[in-house]
């Protein structure tokens, strides 16, 4: 899933296309990847620039991306020195994996200056960098310093030097191969994907033919996880046809996105993880504690066994056998130092301490419980979640303390309910897929006559559709989507509980999306297996 410098070629052909193009914004949207808003031909439009080691790419993009609230040092000087800038030229040099964008702007005495932004997409080596116009280096997205590349250093003040680079033959110029040589070492270009498609198309093609069709594509292949610019038919899979720019969106957005999440997620599952062990063992304890406490008037009987011995003042026994009221010896331990009247005492204090706390023990069970049920749902939302969820999921942490609040800035107020909805038949079903988006639409967006869904015995959704009666399929429909969004999706027969608004209540001091309902009644259905299709954020 590389990308060759063929493809490369056809991405700087797009971009030379829209050029001159004016950088209106720089934004970081994960550690490796970086959005420039730029204004090609009359129009705004985003680029991306990947540096993933596995999903680097570079192309134009119309989905939409959330920028991280506190961008690195390299963004800040990206924005200081090419904000409002003209990207005049873009040059490749004899296919290798490496642009370079040749860029004038003003700087604050409004003065001309030039800048050179390399993109280097080459694998784990992928990288940003940024050189004045006297070929040294301001600053880079990834740092390389001596002491670990003595032959290119990457470091701002150090001289730039491009990719040291190989002798190769260019594939576009030659007629013909030896099929002995390796062609991804041999020509420039190419990647061990292409040579494998080039081989298996020659026993029907000839390579200049194979390399005319490769020069006159505009379109993105798509095999499964490959791609290239021509069909890659040796790996007999079926091939998805694109526009370059919306090929890549349609490849690698989900799989980045996977990468965004788990830059957020990932010690939030680690906390969630932790919590839940922790509160498991706690309960354990307690229910240990509480079982010993439900035994607490063993401890009576003897002190009073113990105040109807006839010395009540002797010392000296560590242990004592009396008859109990059914006439059974019972074998009580002593202290020695005490008198049998001040070891009744301390019996029957040990009885009330007890006593005392089998009430806090119990109060402790199920605020245990509650925690336990709370991380679950949280840990089961965030397997859901995309990477704006996975940013309110970790808001709502925030909120109650379990995470230390990080600073961000200010955002604009919108009027966005940050909810999800499908339109079905006329009607509007909406519905959240985390804590926070859940109490918003049912106590703050729905109104009390709409109907209410949730998967019940799972954590999950709360959905609702703007209407108190619906048809029986619009019924099964939104039933369906609220078990999607639990975790009973994989399972069969689900049940789904639906009332009005009105009837669904918040519980007292419970923490998330817990709710207690009256007047309901459940529907029984299969969700389905694949994510409902024409959702908008609202």
């Amino acid at each position: 899933m590389a990308l060759d410098g063929i493809v490369l070629s056809k991405i700087k052909d797009d971009l030379v296309a829209h050029l001159p193009m004016r950088i209106n914004r720089i934004t970081q949207i994960s550690a490796n990847e970086v959005l420039f808003n730029v204004l090609a031909n009359f129009k705004r439009t985003n680029l991306l620039i990947s540096c993933h080691s596995v999903y680097n790419r570079l192309h134009f993009t119309k989905r939409e991306y959330q920028a991280i609230s506190e961008p690195n040092g390299f963004i800040m000087l990206l924005r200081k020195h090419l904000l409002n800038g003209i990207i005049e030229t873009i040059e490749q040099f004899e296919y290798d994996r490496y642009l370079k964008f040749h860029i004038r702007t003003l700087d604050d005495l409004y003065d001309t200056r030039y800048f050179d932004l390399y993109i280097e997409l080459m694998g784990k080596y992928a990288n940003i960098i940024l050189v004045d116009e006297n070929g040294l280096i301001l600053d880079a997205l990834k740092r390389i310093p001596p002491f670990e590349n003595n032959q290119r250093t990457i470091w701002p003040g150090a001289k730039f030097s491009k990719v040291p680079g190989i002798k190769k033959s260019d594939p576009f110029l030659i007629d013909t191969i030896n099929e002995e040589d390796c062609l991804y070492k041999t020509l420039e270009g190419f990647s061990p994907t292409l040579e494998k498609e080039v081989r298996y198309r020659l026993f029907d093609e000839s390579f200049k033919e194979i390399m005319e069709e490769i020069k006159a594509s505009k379109h993105l292949f798509i095999s499964g996880n490959d791609y290239h610019i021509i069909p890659l038919k040796h790996l007999k899979k079926e091939v998805q046809e694109f526009e370059l720019s919306a090929g890549f969106d349609y490849l690698f957005y989900d799989l980045e996105e996977k990468e965004r999440i788990k830059s957020i997620s990932a010690n939030i599952f680690k906390f969630i993880k932790r919590e839940l062990k922790h509160y498991k063992t706690k309960l354990n304890k307690l229910l240990t504690t509480l079982s010993e406490a439900d035994n607490c008037d063993e401890l009576r009987l003897k002190g009073d066994l113990l105040y109807m011995y006839e010395r009540l003042d002797q010392k000296g026994l560590s242990k004592i056998k009396l008859k109990d009221y059914e006439d059974q010896d019972l074998e009580i331990s002593l202290d020695a130092k005490l008198s049998i009247k001040e070891n009744a005492n301390r019996y029957y204090h040990l009885y009330q301490k007890k006593k005392r706390s089998k009430l806090y023990l119990s109060e402790q069970i199920k605020l245990c419980e509650n925690e336990i049920e709370y991380f679950k749902s949280v840990d089961e939302q965030l397997s859901l979640a995309n990477y704006e969820d996975a940013l309110l999921i970790k808001e709502e942490l925030e909120k109650y303390g379990y995470l230390k609040k990080t600073k961000a800035k200010k955002k604009a107020k919108t009027n966005k309910w940050n909810l999800y909805q499908i339109t079905y038949k006329g009607h509007k079903i909406t519905f959240g897929k985390n804590n926070l988006q859940n109490e918003t639409l049912t106590f703050k967006y729905a109104r009390g006559n709409y109907l209410w869904f949730h998967a019940k015995d799972f954590h999950g959704a709360h959905l609702c559709v703007d209407a108190n009666e619906v048809d029986e399929d619009t019924m099964r429909f939104c039933a369906k989507v609220a078990a999607y969004y639990s975790k009973g999706r994989y399972s069969s027969s689900v049940g789904v509980n639906y009332c009005l608004v009105k009837d669904v209540h918040k519980i007292k001091g419970a923490k998330g999306s817990l709710v207690a309902l009256k007047n309901y009644k459940t529907i029984y259905i299969d969700p389905d297996t694949r994510e409902p299709e024409g959702l908008v954020l609202i």
